[in-house]
């Protein structure tokens, strides 16, 4: 995994879109509060949502600023520990951190180029100003003096006051890493986004340079390790005052790694990943959200809406369904009601996204039939927590339906499996004109060795053909028990020449194997097999063709046992 991947964390909703796609206005800015719920009057809050109206048509990029910078706000501070008040206020003064620039000319904010020093010297005033507004707003009065103090240096040089070191409080230092690592991260009117690489070399600047509080710069960028799990972000040169440290020098060797990892399975079987369908309208959320769950090995398929999504359950098997409430040309809660409608899409488990914090929209979506819901936005650890109780559910389904799927005593798949495997590899070799040969195995005078060595050495045959059979066959072969002494074997690809030879292998293997009883003499048995394959007959369904297998075991029966016998080998190929 590259750096450029690993720290997509610390990105979570950044894009060259600006807010394209995003909701707008007062629906995006007013759900950012319902993390921390605002207990005021219906006056006071009509007020706040006049104003934050006003907040969002700042300048273009300003709703996806401070998305963002309430989303590191409160997974950062809940990273170091801060107190439950801490939090709360460090989100609201993300939030309404730049409110003051609703006072600055609209000219000044989207200039598309460096600024004056007259002009600059108005842009110094927002946080003067967004602490006024605070203020007006009573029950905001405690953030007023973060939101004063959040363009600050420890050195002295910030404004508006020129405070130094401890001076400044620790949610303002907090607030002025968090403010200035999106500043660089995104679009603006004068510039571009900054790269990775070049972002952390200007943090580490400002460090070096007294501006930012070394401590909580290390934190934030530990932040970002922890949550994703990349080695080399974190070194101890971090912080040298070198041209460039080797940590910066690895950021520039990765970044032009594509993003993603390989891993080499060899030939190992592995259990088939979770997949998750992620939709969610705003191109900035399914961003992080793909991020997140990519990198937890998960397989993510993403719809840009609920039509989009219903057309990808029908395309593709889906564990764990994701899904937005609001989204244009079908909600969240209508694809969860069509999910649960459809018998083939039972045990997909749906989490539904909602920035609505309404008890009743939570309980409509549970009664629909959603198994949990997420409240946006949202808490890095709790999201994660939350899909892999889905996953863990998921497992545990797969291990039962494993189980129901296995003879207990050979490991085997069961009968029910195969009659399931049989429909679907029949029409698959019928629809391509591929070739699939089916064998039906019996042993010779089972009874007898029951009758003569008890249950227990007949159990012990069965488990020990059943190792042979397994050994001595393809991983792509689907091999069953299909009844107390029979078995069946579906070769996918194999032509009914190969099917014989491998019959008559098999034959000739169980054969030879000893079985020795604690008591009496050694005992081998044998098998009689009947073959059947898809390119020597023209069956009508998968149950003709069991049929015809199963008619040529009676054959090899009939014909002296030990044999092997098939439609197009009616002379089978007896024992030597």
């Amino acid at each position: 995994m590259n750096l450029k991947s690993s720290l997509k964390l610390l990105r979570p909703l950044h894009g060259t879109h600006g807010n394209a796609g995003a909701k707008t206005g007062k629906e995006l800015m007013l759900y950012l509060l319902n993390a921390f719920p605002l207990n005021w009057s219906a006056e006071s809050l009509e007020k706040l949502s006049a104003f934050v109206r006003r907040m969002g048509k700042i300048e273009p990029f300003f709703e996806g600023h401070v998305e963002r910078v309430c989303f590191y706000a409160l997974n950062f501070g809940k990273f170091i520990g801060l107190s439950e008040r801490e939090l709360r206020q460090l989100y609201l003064a993300a939030f309404f951190h730049d409110a003051g620039k609703v006072s600055l000319p609209p000219e000044i904010l989207r200039k598309n180029g460096p600024l004056a020093p007259e002009e600059f010297k108005i842009i110094e005033s927002h946080p003067t100003q967004g602490a006024k507004l605070c203020l007006m707003f009573g029950p905001l009065e405690e953030i007023s003096s973060l939101v004063a103090l959040h363009h600050e240096k420890l050195d002295g040089t910030g404004y508006p006051n020129g405070l130094t070191g401890k001076d400044i409080p620790l949610l303002a230092r907090i607030l002025a890493i968090i403010e200035i690592y999106d500043a660089l991260r995104s679009e603006r009117c004068y510039k571009g986004a900054f790269s990775l690489q070049k972002s952390l070399e200007i943090l580490r600047a400002e460090v070096l340079a007294g501006h930012l509080d070394r401590e909580l710069v290390y934190e934030f960028v530990r932040f970002g390790q922890s949550h994703v799990g990349h080695p080399e972000i974190l070194k101890e040169d971090f912080f040298r005052p070198e041209k460039e440290s080797a940590t910066l020098s690895a950021v520039r060797a990765e970044s032009d790694i594509a993003t993603g990892s390989v891993e080499s399975s060899g030939s190992e079987v592995q259990e088939r990943p979770v997949t998750v369908l992620v939709a969610e309208d705003d191109p900035d959320q399914l961003e992080i959200i793909k991020t997140i769950l990519s990198q937890n090995r998960y397989r993510v398929m993403v719809a840009a809406d609920g039509e989009e999504a219903m057309k990808q359950l029908a395309q593709e098997p889906v564990d764990i369904a994701l899904l937005d409430i609001m989204m244009p040309k079908m909600s969240g809660l209508e694809v969860c009601r069509k999910i649960r409608k459809d018998p083939r899409q039972a045990n997909i488990y749906v989490i539904l996204l909602t920035a609505l914090a309404g008890a009743e929209e939570r309980v409509g979506g549970l009664e629909l039939g959603a198994n949990d819901y997420i409240i946006k936005p949202f808490y890095l650890p709790d999201f994660s927590a939350r899909i892999r109780v889905g996953e863990k559910l998921i497992h545990e389904r797969r291990n039962m339906e494993k189980r129901a799927a296995e003879d207990p005593l050979t490991g085997l798949y069961n009968q029910r499996m195969f009659e399931e495997r049989l429909r679907h590899e029949f029409e698959r070799a019928k629809r391509y004109g591929r070739p699939l040969s089916l064998m039906m195995i019996d042993i010779d005078d089972f009874k007898q060795v029951n009758d003569q060595y008890g249950h227990h050495w007949g159990d012990a045959v069965l488990r020990e053909i059943a190792r042979i059979l397994k050994e001595k066959t393809r991983k792509s072969d689907i091999l069953v028990r299909y009844g107390g002494d029979e078995f069946t074997l579906m070769l996918p690809e194999a032509s009914i020449a190969v099917a014989l030879q491998t019959a008559d292998k098999l034959r000739t293997e169980i054969k030879a194997a000893i079985f020795r009883p604690d008591s009496g003499p050694s005992f081998s048995v044998t098998v009689s097999v009947g073959v059947s394959s898809t390119l020597a007959g023209n069956y009508k369904d998968g149950a003709a063709f069991l049929h015809d297998a199963d008619a040529a075991l009676y054959r090899a029966k009939r014909k002296g046992k030990n044999r092997v016998e098939s439609r197009v080998n009616d002379e089978g190929a007896a024992a030597s």
